[in-house]
């Protein structure tokens, strides 16, 4: 071999597995971000959640209204490290290892959380909020609004942790705000706002609800409206706008006397039907309980109104075996803690197809789709390394 000799073929195969790479990690960003905003319309503004104070305990009550119907329940390991693709301004990528296992509902796919609890008994669920403004780029690594939901439920088992996680991660291309509450029941509505983390909790949150405008706004408008009792009550007879739900939920959590947690739990459900949604647009697709004392999830759905019971203790949620999964809409009823499926790429890719097919804004191939789904599925169980 001459010295100095720059063998070109290796640099151009490496530059070209590097172009690959690059472009892989784009077009996956690229379906991150369709699948947030083809969740988007302008009807999905009617979701509702509340907390209610059992005994010291949260009880967490969440409607998710939508014209998008199919979900998946996930159940999510703990110590899977996980790296994502979308890196900081300093090239700094979001990697963790979910220290907690955690049972999600998710309405794309694997790994993307629109509500759920984890052992610790933290529970966050999300809603649309129009004024949202993205936080700008900076060295903090971005998780899109699902995944850090995902992020929340993996690290986090205070209220207060997931507050100071906005320190390491940055939330991208969100259009929502977020109830978050702990096992103890303390809780925070937590917005983005002028591109900063906006956060009401403790003496700043004197009641624990959310609906889809900012919670300010929604407070305000609710101890304005005493004062206007009779027109109230007509338009909680016949309009359910978010400032109505949020007001008839605020009005039942101040009004609620801990009674144990079969009656708060029923307490839930009902103030839940009280502030669902009826338009065939965009009525209420899913009803979720979480009863954090008791680390249990109860929940009915539109498609099935049987109602359904997790209880997270009876769960496995060490890695070294599959992940859970289960349509949302399966005809069971009662405790499904032992129905749930061994995770199946099949069955995730195939309902990541079914929703771009019906719900997609863009033409997204099946080889692109199932890039995504295969990235989210290669993430590795600690414990198999050791």
């Amino acid at each position: 071999m001459e010295a100095g000799h720059e063998y070109p073929e290796i640099e151009i195969f490496v530059r070209e597995k590097k172009e690959k790479e690059t472009a892989m990690k784009t077009r996956i960003r690229f379906l991150l971000i369709v699948i947030l905003f083809s969740l988007i319309s302008p009807t999905v503004v009617a979701c509702t959640s509340f907390i209610l104070d059992n005994n010291g305990f949260a009880v967490f009550g969440a409607n998710f209204d939508n014209r998008i119907h199919e979900g998946l329940l996930f159940i999510n390991k703990r110590n899977v490290a996980k790296t994502l693709l979308d890196p900081g301004t300093t090239g700094e990528y979001a990697e963790w290892t979910s220290k907690y296992g955690s049972v999600t509902f998710n309405v794309v796919g694997y790994q993307f959380a629109y509500a759920g609890m984890n052992e610790a008994g933290l529970v966050i669920s999300t809603m649309a909020l129009d004024i949202t403004e993205n936080p700008a780029p900076d060295e903090r690594a971005p998780l899109e609004t699902a995944i850090w939901v995902q992020y929340q439920l993996d690290n986090a088992s205070t209220t207060q942790e997931v507050i100071a996680s906005d320190s390491v991660v940055r939330i991208a291309n969100t259009t929502d705000h977020y109830l978050v509450s702990d096992k103890t029941g303390s809780s925070a509505a937590i917005e983005f706002i002028e591109g900063k983390m906006v956060v009401h909790t403790d003496e700043a949150m004197p009641v624990k609800a959310l609906t889809n405008n900012t919670y300010e706004e929604s407070v305000s408008s609710w101890e304005k409206s005493r004062w206007w009792m009779f027109w109230r009550l007509l338009e909680k007879r016949f309009w359910k706008s978010s400032l109505i739900r949020f007001e008839t939920a605020a009005d039942r959590v101040r009004s609620f006397n801990d009674n144990g947690k079969d009656k708060a739990v029923e307490y839930a459900f009902d103030t839940l039907k009280k502030t669902c949604d009826d338009a065939e647009s965009n009525p209420t697709q899913w009803s979720m309980v979480f009863d954090t004392e008791n680390l249990k999830i109860h929940f009915h759905t539109r498609t099935n109104p049987e109602v359904r019971s997790i209880t997270l203790t009876m769960l496995d949620f060490s890695c070294t075996t599959p992940v859970g999964m289960l349509d949302i809409h399966q005809d069971l009823s009662g405790d499904i803690s032992n129905d749930f499926m061994p995770y199946s790429p099949e069955v995730n890719l195939n309902h990541f197809l079914r929703f771009f097919e019906e719900y997609g804004l863009v033409d997204i191939s099946p080889e692109e789709t199932k890039e995504l789904t295969e990235h989210l599925e290669s993430f590795e169980c600690s414990e198999l390394k050791e």
